[in-house]
Parts: structure tokens; sequence; C-alpha cells
């Protein structure tokens, strides 16, 4: 059985502060928004980024996708259409999907190779999740979600549910997104590099 990957406390603070730094490129701390609103600013008047859909055949809601590509400066986001029209609609789990999609952007992923990891689906126990094969996949949950829900989490007054509703995230990434800015660890390193700078 392949090992999950981890990621640890000093790296969960620079994706944390990556993604702050991100997201204030686009609104302040107090907003939330679709993905899909967010894409499209990113992909707006005739810039760099794109934005090309595509149409999986019917019955195929579990292979609705999404991925990015960056070659040089320009930058493709290339998704199904009907996850991005329910992204726009507010549906949580398609708004991850490109928030993760994000991740991947501002985490610089495109710069660690030309491998290409799917985000995928399986079914379990507790219905459908996503298992990340690689430490890159885990790292873009946990930067999209960071992105979607920005420093309210770190904000004791709010909990997943409350997050994921504003932030139109899926609950089970927020809670995961939770536990570790909240933990001591991850709050040791954020006081320390918060010094640092």
């Amino acid at each position: 059985m392949k090992k999950k990957p981890k990621i640890t406390a000093v790296r969960m603070v620079k994706i944390f502060n990556e993604m702050m730094s991100l997201r204030r490129g686009y609104c302040d701390d107090g907003k939330f928004f679709r993905m899909s609103d967010f894409w499209e600013w990113l992909a707006g008047d005739e810039g760099e980024t794109k934005i090309k859909t595509y149409r999986a055949r019917e019955g195929e809601e579990l292979r609705l996708k999404a991925g990015v590509r960056v070659f040089h400066h320009a930058i493709t986001l290339t998704v199904d259409e009907r996850l991005f029209s329910n992204a726009k609609a507010g549906c949580w789990f398609s708004n991850s999907v490109l928030g993760h999609e994000v991740g991947h952007l501002g985490l610089n992923h495109h710069k660690f190779g030309k491998i290409v990891n799917n985000f995928q689906l399986f079914d379990g126990p507790k219905g459908l999740s996503n298992s990340p094969p690689t430490v890159e996949e885990l790292e873009a949950n946990f930067a999209g979600t960071f992105f979607q829900c920005g420093v309210a989490l770190l904000d004791d007054r709010y909990d997943a549910l409350y997050l994921a509703r504003r932030a139109f995230c899926e609950v089970s990434l927020v809670k995961k997104a939770l536990e570790e800015v909240r933990s001591l660890e991850f709050q040791l390193q954020l006081k320390l590099e918060f010094k640092r700078q």
C-alpha cells in the first residue's frame, strides 16, 4: 500500500502565506467569492490566461474535470463546461476543484516537471472522496482551500460548515484546513515566519 503524502508545518505555513498573497492580489481579506468569478477575472481582457471548456459525455459526472497548464507565461484552465457552470451556481465541489487548480498555479507546481496528476474521485465508505496520489495534489487541496477561505480560517469564531458556506468550499476540505491552521505547530511556525518578515 502506498504511503499517504505528508506536509510539514513549515511547508504548510509557506503554502498558506503564498495563497494569502495571491488572494490579496484579487480581493481584500474579508471577501468571499466563487472560484468561477476568480478564473473569469484572471482570464479578463486579453490577458495571458484562457479558459477552455469541453463537454464530457452524459452519465460521466465523475469524470467532470479541470486542469491547468502553464506554458511560459500563458495559463490555460481546461474545464468541463458543466463543472464551470456548477461552480458559477455555487456548487461547493465544483468550486473546490477550481480552487485546487488555483493551488497548483499559486504553488508553481508546473515548474516541477511535466508529469500531470489528475484530481481523482474514489467511492469510499463515506461517499465520494479524493485521494491525493502525490504531495503536490495534497498541497493543491490545502492551497485551494486556503485561497477560498482566506484568513477567516484563523478566526476561532468560525466553524467548518460556516466557512464552507461562505467560501463555496467542500466541508471536508475546510475541516482538514482548520485542523492544520489551528494546530499549535502551525501557529508557532506562522509566528516565526511573521517575525522573519
